[in-house]
């Protein structure tokens, strides 16, 4: 377990104890600690070219920091032991996958459906373990590939959430699932761009960290937007959470 993963497991645990005894010192360590884990990831995206993911964890970190600070100052806690909540589900769900045999259970799943599918739309795609190859060219599967963030995240925001189980079920299998089908998509569509140079030499880089990025970014406020008709609840909690930022 490497640095930022050990500080989001410190994080899940302070953030279990402010849910459980409403300590603002224990909720301003929870979203510091959380930030910086994130942060520390940076430095990886900028190694890789992946400048979407770095202005992504910068800006998170930001928000994150925000609402440590904001715990302290405010006397209002209900708004963020609930966001608190989700967001300790959703941390939970993805480091049940990340550090555990699960996670390479999924990428394995991931790789052999993404050349399934690429095989059957006639890219000629074949994979073995984590490893992608068409056209004489690999890519191999990491948990990143999986979805797994948005999915853990949309797990968190539909289950982790004040509202009625139906609902919550339904909000569930309109986002998560989703998520996971058009990412499989999305793996076929930068292994195909990257085995068959369809944007020249530079096929990978503008697949897989421009329009893929672009597409993901408009697929997921569309699933947002579709939970929200489910779960009022949960766009209400976003704006009460909005209002407690800037103070009112």
């Amino acid at each position: 377990m490497d640095l930022p993963d050990t500080l989001v497991m410190v994080s899940i645990a302070m953030m279990l104890a402010f849910i459980a005894s409403k300590l603002k010192i224990a909720g301003f360590f929870a979203w510091f600690t959380f930030g910086i884990a994130w942060l520390l990831k940076v430095p990886y995206y900028l190694s890789i070219g992946d400048y979407y993911n770095v202005v992504v964890l910068s800006l998170a970190f930001a928000f994150f920091l925000a609402v440590a600070i904001r715990i302290i100052r405010t006397d209002k806690l209900d708004v963020f032991i609930d966001v608190t909540s989700f967001s300790a589900v959703a941390a939970l769900v993805y480091f049940t996958f990340a550090l555990t045999p699960l996670g390479n259970m999924l990428i394995h799943a991931v790789a052999t459906q993404t050349a399934l599918v690429g095989s059957t739309l006639g890219f000629g795609m074949v994979s073995d373990g984590e490893m992608l190859f068409a056209n004489s060219k690999r890519v191999e599967i990491i948990l990143a590939c999986t979805g797994i963030e948005s999915m853990a995240l949309f797990t968190g925001a539909t289950l982790g959430i004040k509202a009625e189980w139906r609902r919550k079920v339904k909000a569930f299998l309109i986002s998560v699932p989703v998520i996971y089908i058009l990412n499989i998509l999305r793996n076929v569509f930068v292994m195909a761009s990257y085995a068959y140079s369809w944007f020249g030499e530079n096929s990978f880089y503008i697949a897989h960290h421009v329009i893929s990025k672009f597409l993901a970014t408009i697929a997921l406020i569309l699933i947002s937007l579709a939970v929200f008709r489910f779960l009022p609840e949960l766009e209400e909690l976003i704006f009460s959470l909005k209002d407690s930022m800037v103070g009112r």
